[in-house]
């Protein structure tokens, strides 16, 4: 019995050692196995990634040359944005900083700060600013204007336009571009007060120059030469002072510290219509030209009834100078889309398109020659343009110089609301005269009434 016992004694430990050996090498099977199914994965994985899925290695070289390239790319941008000389913001759904390049962080004043992870309005405070960012995000379009920024070394002024990013990357949703344009108002502000001093004094010699020659020819015995030359120099005096007259109206126009002093009082547009119409009756009746004159007598903007009789006479006088003889000149007024438009028709000879998109430049002229001619200052149209800007408007021009040729000058306003048109007396809306029965200026045109033959 002790041999049995003996083999018995080997026989299970060799059992159990077969049966753990057989288990080690199965798990070992798998675990190969499955290293080479996960290898086989990432190798289509990169095949795939590379565009070659059935060449793992060639996949892996084309998608590590990509990384590469994505990585060069991302330096690339990332350079571009820290040398833009405009500043870019990126924001998130609540006015986070996603991204801010160095020039955004210079025209908020906040170089010693992090800024990139801190809402907008801890950066900059400006109402005006969260109300366009708040227009873009709501109407999901651009949204542009130039507003100013209180910042550490003063006040600064900048060209914002809020863009709306087509999808979400990462976590922005607006982007921010800010054009600094302090530099260039300050130039403005110098060149306005410029002109506005150098025309100030020369106001004075050229209307003693004026008197004087004036004076001259009406009041001595001259030689025929003396008189025409005394003549002449009269009427150069007379037309440099014209042009140093609408240059200081310019200059106060674009000076935005002289605006406020600018009257905001319900205006009737059928008065300033009949004294402009009124102004350039004279000239009218040298050339025989009719003035059809048709206004809605319920149109009222706010601003200043001078200022806006002064643009719609230029308006009137330009069609008058360069209409041809025994035609006809259009004046009409309506209200189109909260807007009251003033339009002014001739048939002259039109104007090539090539020179509408500066026809409202100061001293620009289309015939330098017939212009000069005419005495017209050169600022005529210059002062209609910035005439519309102050009371929130815009002046336009449609010509034609085909057969049909002639010029339509457009001068658009916001109206002005019921409300605070009837919140002010009559007289408050005319403020060039004293109201009374004969000032056109007070008068409403009708479209019946208005016809006038000059």
């Amino acid at each position: 019995m002790q041999p049995t016992t003996d083999a018995a004694s080997y026989f299970v430990p060799f059992v159990g050692a077969t049966v753990v050996a057989v288990a080690c090498g199965a798990m070992l099977a798998i675990l190969f196995l499955q290293r080479r199914a996960e290898h086989r994965r990432i190798a289509a994985a990169l095949g795939a990634l590379g565009g070659y899925e059935s060449n793992p290695v060639r996949g892996a070289r084309a998608a590590a040359n990509e990384a590469v390239r994505l990585d060069g790319a991302l330096s690339e941008l990332r350079a571009i944005l820290a040398t833009a000389p405009v500043g870019i913001v990126a924001l998130d759904s609540v006015d986070r900083i996603v991204t801010i390049n160095p020039a955004a962080v210079r025209l908020f004043d906040a170089n010693e700060r992090a800024v990139e992870g801190r809402l907008l309005i801890e950066i900059v405070r400006s109402p005006d600013l969260e109300t366009l960012i708040a227009s873009a995000r709501e109407t999901g379009r651009r949204a542009e204007a130039e507003l100013p920024f209180s910042a550490v070394t003063g006040e600064r002024r900048a060209s914002c336009s809020v863009v709306p990013l087509s999808r979400d990357v990462a976590n922005a949703q607006l982007l921010l571009v800010l054009e600094d344009r302090t530099e260039l108002r300050r130039l403005e502000s110098l060149r306005t007060e410029f002109v506005a001093n150098v025309s100030h004094e020369l106001r004075t010699p050229i209307t003693s120059i004026r008197g004087y020659a004036e004076t001259l020819a009406e009041n001595f015995e001259l030689p025929p030469d003396a008189a025409r030359f005394s003549r002449t120099i009269a009427r150069s005096a007379s037309r440099l002072g014209a042009i140093i007259d609408d240059l200081l109206l310019l200059s106060s126009l674009e000076d935005p510290s002289a605006r406020g002093d600018i009257a905001s009082t319900p205006v009737r547009i059928a008065g300033i219509v009949a004294e402009a119409v009124e102004q350039v009756t004279p000239a009218a009746t040298e050339k025989r030209l009719t003035i059809d004159v048709a206004v809605d007598p319920s149109l009222w903007v706010l601003g200043s009834a001078g200022l806006l009789a002064h643009a719609v006479a230029n308006l009137v006088s330009n069609a008058a100078k360069y209409g041809p003889a025994d035609s006809r000149i259009a004046v009409t007024a309506a209200a189109e889309g909260g807007y009251a438009v003033i339009s002014v028709t001739d048939h002259g000879p039109g104007i090539p398109e090539i020179h509408r998109e500066r026809l409202f430049e100061r001293f620009y002229r289309v015939d330098r020659a017939r212009s000069r001619d005419s005495g017209g200052t050169g600022l005529g149209l210059a002062i209609v343009k910035h005439v519309a800007m102050v009371h929130g408007g815009y002046a336009e021009v449609d010509s034609r110089t085909d057969a049909n040729h002639g010029s339509t000058f457009r001068i658009r306003m916001p109206l002005a609301t019921e409300g605070r048109v009837k919140s002010l007396p009559l007289a408050d809306a005319t403020p060039l005269h004293t109201p009374n029965e004969h000032d056109p200026a007070t008068l409403p045109v009708t479209p019946s009434a208005a016809r006038r033959t000059a």
